[in-house]
């Protein structure tokens, strides 16, 4: 599991420069379409986090509960949350 976590936390930044890439070029079709693609494989990746944040022991109630929303809101936040927690 630490092997495929620390794989999407290197996509999560990978798609995060894309996006900030493509939206650095704005007006060109390939920038949209990078975007679109790179927004859409970054909350495919999400599942895994959560699961792992579910089953997690050292959070609790309330801190687990802002994990997962900052997970949904800014799934780039995948990339934090493996520094701090699964990297151990």
């Amino acid at each position: 599991m630490y092997t495929r976590l620390t794989r999407l936390a290197i996509f999560a930044v990978a798609d995060l420069a894309v996006i900030l890439v493509a939206l650095a070029t704005p007006g060109s079709a390939v920038s949209f379409a990078f975007l679109a693609i790179a927004s859409v494989a970054i909350y495919v990746r999400v599942g895994p986090y959560q699961a792992d944040l579910a089953l997690h022991a050292s959070l609790y109630g309330d801190e687990r509960r802002r994990w997962r929303i900052a997970l949904y809101v800014v799934p780039w936040a995948m990339a934090l949350y493996w520094h701090r927690f699964v990297r151990r």
